[in-house]
């Protein structure tokens, strides 16, 4: 199992020799509140590298892999509402990927936009496997209709897609994230973390690190289970901001 250290990620010497990257964040290109430039600005400041994984969207992570250490990503939300992490080897891929499954998917709707795709799960992760990437249930016990935990038990043939979970996620609770970490240590899979930051005062509170120097080998040793990591929950405080943050984002008239 990976090793998943709940501590602020600047707290834990043992990342200054390793490749550090918030794994997952958004921009104002889906629901986050800053442009892209402004997050590409902050990882560096940080001394971090980022996946800039918008809703069904890639240009954002794009720019990014074209101007930081990045790993091309995107979220995607099948039309049953259950959320995935894509993580690609290279943003080549990304974009035919984009163009050939995701782009003018988009099931448009009314009051809170789930950001949900004209695909099926097992359609969404049989067109994803077509590629090499790395694919990470994000936030699993977040709450219904996204809680991919309760989808997964109902539809455990589903889990042979996916490579990993996401057992920090800053936004999530404590609680959430040692159940994300018990269950992919149930599972034996791979683990990630990200800040989920939709404003960049919160990149990189939760990260993934590896001894890696590409791209390849960062994904490569998510795979291997070869990676930790490190990061805590948002404070109360933060974590309403953040919610507001995304509700508000997500409203459609």
């Amino acid at each position: 199992m990976v090793n998943v250290i709940f501590l602020e990620p600047h707290e834990h010497k043992e990342l200054n020799d390793m490749k550090v990257v918030d794994m997952h964040s958004h921009t104002n290109i889906s629901d986050g509140r800053n442009p892209v430039e402004e997050i590409i600005e902050k990882s560096k400041k940080l001394n971090i590298g980022i996946s800039i994984t918008d809703h069904n969207e890639i240009e954002a992570t794009i720019k990014a892999c074209k101007s930081t250490f990045a790993i091309p990503g995107i979220e995607a939300t099948s039309s049953d509402a259950i959320d995935f992490l894509f993580y690609f080897y290279n943003y080549k891929e990304l974009e035919e990927f984009y163009h050939k499954y995701i782009k003018h998917k988009h099931i448009k709707s009314r009051g809170f936009d789930l950001r949900k795709l004209d695909l099926g799960t097992e359609e969404l992760l049989e067109c994803v496997r077509k590629y090499n990437c790395v694919v990470v249930l994000p936030h699993p016990f977040t709450f219904r209709p996204k809680n991919s935990y309760k989808y997964m038990q109902k539809n455990p043939n589903m889990l042979k897609y996916v490579d990993g979970i996401e057992t920090i996620n800053s936004v999530m609770n404590i609680y959430a994230n040692e159940r994300a970490t018990s269950w992919a240590k149930e599972l034996n899979m791979a683990a990630t973390g990200g800040s989920d930051a939709h404003m960049k005062r919160f990149l990189g509170r939760a990260i993934t690190a590896s001894y890696a120097e590409t791209t390849e080998e960062f994904l490569d040793n998510i795979k291997k289970k070869e990676n930790i990591v490190v990061g805590r929950s948002l404070n109360t405080f933060a974590k309403l901001h953040a919610h507001v943050a995304i509700f508000t984002k997500n409203l459609r008239w």
